[in-house]
């Protein structure tokens, strides 16, 4: 195009733009070839377009050479070589828009990254601005559009939904957000926002993204903690009595989360992605699983199956998770990814080079969604319990609960009785037949807890050390 009509895109006016690599003599005459422009775009290609404002006309014309270019003027010919020591610079531009409008070429096809261009991002302005100069010039040439997906996003307002304007003293600067928060946290809260409408910014927006980070952070934490000890060759396979653990259940809502995240990942749906982590964290481990399996973790033996099978999940869990939110977070995920696999800070197995977790399935014993309704109603009764009315209770291992189930349910509950103590922080959880559901709560302050647990679980007795030991407990420490 460009060959063809060297002077259809000039503007005679001074604007942003890239200037146009002509060239005038004496008597305003004009050198314009396609080997001159190239000539002057090998120069640019080497040392950017601000060479054109840095050297004279003879050196940005290096390598041009008149006696082998078809379409060099007539004006010019008689002098030859010499006569580019006389020429003068253009003060034209490119139109801006058939400058954007054509990037592609320069970017996609002359550097030779492939074409067209997966993703174009730009402001919800430029639908008949830069997306729509980018297609013509791309169809003219090409016969196809210079992009296969396109995605717009709103502009950055104040907490009023004015425009920022310095004059009005509305904006807030990424420099002084970095500062007080850091780069992790401005990056969360930008993940978290649906960009297709204009954006309000308010430094209370960034207090609540940091105590979403945090909460992500600590859960992290949390599980690369409790992984110390683990080693590959510890993994436990899951057998059939282990699909009714709580140790199931989390490998069940870890393959939703992982195919949660591939799923808005790839539709650029990245405040679903935040919400998606944020939600796992929150309530799937910290409110759930993680608060479950503290026990076992901490006062079972080192290598005992149910230790080592909740150590399975969560050192699956951790990999999932920072391979998930390292295109966010990136300087946390990194500082997790290199800890988790126990590599130094100057290794190469940096998380940025690995995927999102693999897509997996994982089907959990059926019966769970009738387990966590049960302790939903077992909480709203412990809840009730911490009233003064209700007994006062404080401490929910200081509690037994009885759940008097229907036929109908009971033999489905009872697979999972072994963790429903767990399940909901209590001593001990019992299931007893009954006409209706009914759940009671019993008040264990008046037996011995266990010095090491805080059990109260009814095995709790006096050992040979003096101290108050459960069984569990009393055998883990080789004094049974």
């Amino acid at each position: 195009m460009l060959e063809s009509r060297p002077d259809w895109c000039i503007s005679r006016q001074r604007a942003w733009g890239l200037p146009i690599p002509a060239f005038f003599g004496p008597g305003e005459e004009l050198l314009l070839t396609p080997a001159s422009i190239r000539a002057v775009a090998r120069r640019f290609g080497q040392f950017g377009s601000d060479v054109w404002f840095q050297e004279d006309p003879a050196s940005l014309l290096q390598g041009y050479e008149p006696e082998e270019d078809p379409d060099f003027p007539d004006w010019l010919r008689a002098s030859g070589k010499e006569g580019l020591q006389k020429l003068t610079k253009s003060v034209d531009i490119f139109d801006v828009w058939f400058e954007s409008g054509s990037s592609w070429h320069a970017v996609l096809r002359g550097r030779e990254i492939g074409y067209p261009a997966d993703l174009y991002l730009e402001g919800s302005d430029q639908h008949r601005g830069w997306f729509q100069l980018s297609m013509l010039p791309a169809l003219g040439a090409t016969g196809q559009n210079p992009f296969r997906e396109l995605l717009t996003h709103g502009f950055m307002v104040d907490a009023k939904g004015r425009k920022m304007s310095k004059s009005v003293g509305n904006t807030i600067e990424v420099s002084d957000i970095l500062k007080q928060h850091g780069a992790d946290v401005c990056r969360w809260w930008v993940s978290s926002l649906s960009y297709t409408h204009d954006i309000k910014v308010d430094w209370e927006f960034f207090r609540v993204a940091s105590e979403e980070y945090r909460k992500i952070r600590n859960t992290i934490r949390f599980l690369l903690g409790n992984l110390k000890d683990f080693r590959t060759e510890q993994i436990v396979e899951f057998s059939e009595p282990d699909r009714y653990s709580i140790d199931s259940w989390a490998m069940q809502q870890l393959s939703q989360f992982v195919n949660e995240v591939h799923r808005d990942y790839a539709s650029f749906r990245f405040n679903l992605v935040s919400d998606t982590i944020f939600n796992f964290c929150n309530q799937t481990l910290s409110a759930v699983y993680l608060a479950a399996v503290k026990d076992r973790l901490y006062c079972d033996h080192p290598n005992s199956h149910r230790r080592r099978r909740a150590q399975t999940v969560m050192s699956r869990i951790a990999d999932a998770l920072i391979r998930a939110v390292a295109p966010i977070l990136v300087f946390t995920a990194e500082e997790a990814w290199l800890h988790h696999n126990d590599h130094s800070e100057d290794s190469d197995h940096s998380v940025h080079f690995a995927s999102l977790p693999d897509l997996f399935d994982f089907e959990a014993a059926p019966g769970w969604s009738e387990v966590m309704a049960l302790r939903g109603e077992a909480l709203r009764k412990l809840e009730e319990a911490k009233n003064p009315g209700g007994g006062g209770l404080k401490n929910p291992l200081d509690a037994a609960i009885t759940a008097r189930i229907p036929e109908a349910r009971l033999k489905t509950l009872q697979l999972f009785e072994a963790e429903l103590a767990d399940l909901c922080g209590v001593s001990r959880f019992q299931l007893l037949a009954g006409s209706e559901m009914e759940i009671e709560i019993q008040d264990l302050r008046d037996e011995h807890r266990c010095e090491r647990s805080w059990k109260r679980d009814g095995t709790v007795r006096q050992r040979s050390d003096g101290g108050w030991l459960s069984d569990r407990d009393a055998e883990v420490l080789g004094l049974v």
